[in-house]
């Protein structure tokens, strides 16, 4: 049985996290899941004052600098290395996800292909799939899902590593958002949110991969960026 759990937030905004989750008392785990996540971060939390506040609701106004994306290096499904220098130069707009992923994964990787096709004449974009589930997440796998949404391998990247801490530590501590492993019953719970990255690895903005109108955000958004002066 796979489930979706929605949450409304404390500010009325829905998040929403899947995951495979088995058995009849499959929800359980799902509900203590989502307890373990919102006690493991504020962070994600914080992350919606980026898009939500007053300053965000002047379209005019340049885009908050909101982090450095750290030094990585993953592994792309053509099975070559990839590293944070290799996006420099680059605005990209990155999702993270598990080829496994009975929730809200497929609807997310749907809104990545919308989003390549919008910027296909744009070529200082990129989109990058951060995966999730190292152990199953293989080049081979990737493969097979990119091309399950058309992912145009110049354009869109879906990067892999070695070790789920690393790629889990990453997403928290790099790109702010959450994830809660599998334990047990417990299916593996992650962010929805799409997170925006401008030509100097920095975070600029994040949206709920999942909302209505995520895509028209990050138009706007990254052809902000794209119009940016270099180095600015």
């Amino acid at each position: 049985m796979t489930s979706v759990v929605e949450k409304p937030d404390e500010t009325g905004v829905r998040e929403r996290y899947g995951g495979a989750a088995t058995g009849p008392s499959g929800l359980r785990p799902v509900v203590i899941g989502l307890i373990i996540l919102a006690a493991a971060t504020g962070v994600f939390a914080w992350a919606l004052t980026w898009t939500t506040g007053p300053a965000r609701l002047d379209t005019r106004a340049p885009l908050p600098a909101i982090a450095q994306v750290p030094e990585f290096s993953l592994i792309e499904r053509s099975g070559e290395p990839v590293t944070n220098a290799d996006l420099l130069g680059k605005v990209w707009i990155a999702d993270f996800i598990f080829t496994r992923c009975g929730g809200p994964c497929p609807e997310l990787s749907a809104r990545m292909r919308s989003l390549q096709y919008a910027f296909a004449d744009s070529p200082d974009v990129r989109l990058v799939s951060i995966c999730l589930d190292p152990q199953n997440d293989t080049p081979a796998a990737l493969q097979h899902y990119a091309k399950r949404f058309q992912a145009d391998g110049d354009r869109w990247w879906f990067l892999t590593g070695t070790d789920d801490k690393y790629v889990h530590a990453l997403v928290e501590k790099g790109f702010l958002q959450s994830v809660v492993p599998a334990t047990g019953e417990s299916p593996l719970l992650h962010s929805t949110y799409v997170v925006i990255v401008d030509r100097q690895g920095r975070i600029r903005a994040a949206h709920n991969g999942l909302d209505a109108g995520m895509q028209d955000a990050v138009l706007r958004d990254v052809n902000k960026l794209l119009a940016e002066p270099s180095g600015s």
